[in-house]
């Protein structure tokens, strides 16, 4: 990894520009989840778009997803290397295999997943992003309710097998986040293999949850309500810490949720995360549009980028090849 700040450039280019159909993925690449926002009376509705970069953040291509109607989000390669994302709004599981190519969406319960978990035996787990019936904050989009209903959802986990059979829905509680509608919007399986890390997006809880016993467990991390510190996405590194969002940068805490090192961006909104690979990781900053690359051992951010669009990058990942 050279070092490589750009602050506007590749990342901006004319919509049409570098758009192909298919691009298979290369060792490293990264991919960013950063919808066209096209309407002015919806701030999450817009023409879904991927973008791939190379590991040093220069643009490559930009994937198009013409049947999402909202923000696309929760980005994150499998084991077997097929990358999956996901419009909350429109109910959709959007997959891609390793040569780019678009694959059948998934077919999940109606919900408005928002992101996706593995387990090292094949399971895998689906987030709802949504909870509760109302926001307490003011919107400028509409959150959709579950059909038949009047609520968003219920911020549930729900457990499939390796083949994609549903096998249960975990009643997970969550804490709704800033606005009270966020439900599970992220979530990683500790090392022990059974307990679920997660949190509400903007809350200041890291919850847990027993997976085989299905009950929840006390708080991994509980900050003050309205004393700032608020948590975003999470990963365990390669190292086992585990590395959450918090806006400003990245904490890294231990099993015991004691801070061990705090990572500083410099800027707030930050929010996404990407899986750790060999000592480095990528995030997205939802508010401004950028992108960064973090070496863990120094703490030096080695390369950075603009997408072009604020508020719009939710989601990131790189390709493990």
């Amino acid at each position: 990894m050279h070092r490589r700040a750009v602050l506007a450039g590749l990342g901006a280019l004319p919509l049409s520009a570098m758009s192909q159909t298919a691009l298979a993925f290369a060792r490293g690449d990264v991919v960013v989840g950063c919808t066209v926002l096209n309407d002015p009376k919806d701030d999450h509705r817009g023409r879904g778009r991927i973008l791939q970069y190379d590991a040093e953040l220069r643009l490559k291509n930009s994937i198009w997803l013409d049947d999402t109607t909202h923000i696309v989000q929760g980005l994150k390669f499998s084991p077997d290397r097929t990358l999956w994302a996901f419009d909350s709004f429109a109910y959709k599981v959007v997959r891609l295999s390793a040569d780019g190519r678009r694959l059948p969406d998934f077919k999940a319960p109606a919900r408005s997943f928002g992101h996706i978990t593995f387990a090292e035996d094949g399971r895998f787990f689906l987030g709802e992003n949504f909870v509760g019936e109302k926001s307490r904050v003011p919107l400028g989009t509409t959150l959709p309710f579950m059909s038949g209903t009047r609520r968003f959802g219920d911020g549930h986990l729900f457990e499939f097998s390796k083949t994609g059979k549903l096998i249960r829905e975990h009643a997970t509680p969550v804490h709704g986040g800033m606005g009270g509608f966020q439900g599970l919007t992220s979530s990683a399986i500790a090392p022990d293999g059974r307990t679920l890390i997660y949190t509400s997006e903007s809350g200041p809880r890291i919850m847990r949850w027993d997976l085989i016993a299905q009950r929840s467990l006390p708080d991994l991390v509980i900050a003050p309500e309205n004393a700032g510190r608020i948590f975003f996405d999470l990963r365990f590194d390669e190292a086992g810490r585990l590395l959450v969002v918090n806006g400003r940068g990245i904490d890294a805490v231990d099993d015991a949720g004691r801070l061990i090192r705090s990572y500083s961006f410099g800027s707030f909104g930050w929010a996404s995360l990407a899986t750790p690979r060999s000592g480095y990781v990528y995030a997205s900053n939802f508010f401004s549009g950028e992108l960064a690359c973090l070496d863990l051992a120094s703490g030096e951010i080695v390369a950075r980028v603009q997408t072009g669009i604020r508020k719009s990058a939710s989601g990131i990942d790189s390709f493990p090849g």
